[in-house]
């Protein structure tokens, strides 16, 4: 099997940031020794030795990495030469990078959805599933640029923690080094409803990404001989990802960041969580202002997400909402959960994934029949993947009190979740000082977009436990 070169690029990252960590282990084995009561130059000597092996294996894997890099950047010059794309004109920071979805073979892998590709070049717009947000091509180019700037904050830090730390004594913000970055990001991913859905991650390298939507199959028709045969050409537009910012806030104590063995992780897990956590709240909810609790997510700033895009051109895939609520019959149970996953097929799409809140789940688990024994899921939900998150709300409605909430059904890799290349984060050192406690402000940048609104549909006000 033949390897492309983001393939090639993505593991000369890989071998470059593990000799960044090596290098770093080696240089601080090497303090501990100098600082040590006890010198042993024997042990300083050996110590110098290994330090010295793998900052030569650090600067060959830098080497292969940037001899790699250029080898991409001829090869794009190549393909921009042929003129087949260009540039779309969009406005804000920059040029905008327009994208297309991917035809033919790269669209056949069932499982595998709808594969984007960058248009101006052809190399694939998302982030692949099991592939780390590093290893992206577009965010390895992004590194390499900055590896020189970068491995100064990492020698002096080693960890993100450590960065942290130092931070407690300081003020302003400071943008997070690209491996540490993804790290949280994959993280992030993991942690994320809507992206376990099958949400699409799209790296922006630039303010503005443009990317190519069908918005009108070709037909085909009989016809009788010698008539004349009539045109149907799919039709197109353009998904427009506009990047926002999104702030999320994580606290804890300053002994917990001082003292803990893992901070590392533990830093990096209470970030993802809270930026996963708004992600999925936005992506759901994002421009509701009422109908949904205490939801308030006006757009601007927040981008629209599925229940604000379907209300805004899709009206007919939002079901439910009863003056009093939705109640489920005995001898109906599950029929508003097929209406919402028939909705989605009624327009040729087929839903992916289910999102609901835990009581929405608890009350179809504990659904009984007649005879006191569980009631069967029907097969075309059984067959969907249910996934919960308490980003979608219990709320009242009418007469309904605390019990109404909503259920998601859709196509989720027709979701878009645009990624700028930096995490940035900010220390509150003075916030929350009379409490002993630290407060961490991970700043994100991107936005998310829907390119296909009839593979969503939304019952909005149905019982839950």
């Amino acid at each position: 099997m033949s390897v492309t070169l983001p393939q090639l690029i993505g593991a000369a990252t890989r071998r470059r940031n593990e000799a960044a960590t090596r290098l770093q282990r080696a240089q601080d084995e090497l303090a501990a020794l100098r600082d040590h009561p006890y010198l042993d130059e024997d042990m300083v000597r050996t110590a110098a030795e290994a330090r010295d092996r793998a900052n030569a294996e650090h600067q060959a894997a830098d080497d292969e990495l940037t001899g790699l890099l250029r080898s991409q950047d001829e090869e794009d010059q190549v393909q921009r030469a042929y003129g087949s794309v260009r540039p779309t004109g969009a406005s804000g920071g920059g040029p905008a990078r327009e994208l297309a979805p991917a035809t033919g073979a790269a669209r056949q892998a069932g499982s595998a959805g709808p594969a984007w590709v960058r248009s101006n070049d052809g190399q694939s717009a998302v982030v692949e599933r099991g592939q780390r947000f590093a290893e992206h091509a577009i965010v390895a180019r992004h590194s390499a640029a900055r590896a020189q700037a970068e491995q100064a904050v990492i020698g002096q830090h080693g960890g993100i923690a450590n960065m942290v730390r130092a931070m407690t004594t300081s003020t302003g913000s400071a943008i997070v080094p690209t491996i540490w970055a993804g790290q949280i990001i994959d993280r992030a991913r993991n942690e994320s409803r809507v992206l376990q859905a099958g949400a699409e991650i799209v790296p922006m390298d630039a303010k503005v990404v443009q990317i190519g939507r069908l918005t009108g199959d070709p037909t085909a028709a009989f016809r009788t001989e010698g008539s004349t045969i009539t045109a149907s050409d799919p039709t197109f537009d353009n998904v427009t990802l506009t990047t926002q910012t999104m702030s999320a806030l994580t606290v804890g104590s300053l002994e917990w960041f001082q003292d803990a063995d893992n901070a590392d992780q533990l830093v990096m897990d209470a970030i993802a969580k809270a930026i996963a956590l708004q992600l999925d709240l936005v992506a759901l909810y994002g421009s509701i202002t009422s109908g949904a609790g205490s939801i308030s997510l006006a757009t601007p700033p927040n981008p629209r997400g599925v229940l604000g895009t379907l209300l805004a051109v899709a009206s007919s895939s939002v079901l439910g909402a009863a003056t009093n609520g939705t109640a489920q019959t005995t001898s109906s149970y599950w029929n508003e959960i097929l209406d919402l996953v028939y909705t989605v097929r009624d327009y040729n799409e087929d839903p992916n994934a289910l999102i609901w809140n835990s009581k929405a789940a608890r009350q179809y688990a504990k659904a009984y029949d007649t005879t006191g024994q569980p009631l069967a899921i029907p097969a075309d939900v059984a067959a969907i993947p249910r996934l919960m998150t308490n980003q979608v709300p219990s709320y009242t409605q009418g007469t309904m009190t605390s019990r109404a909430t909503d259920v998601f059904a859709g196509d989720w890799r027709q979701m878009l979740i645009g990624q700028r290349l930096d995490v940035t984060i900010q220390v509150l050192t003075e916030r929350y000082a009379e409490n002993g406690q630290v407060g961490i402000v991970a700043h994100w940048r991107g936005d998310v977009q829907l390119a296909r609104p009839r593979a969503f549909a939304v019952y909005r006000a149905l019982q839950g436990a």
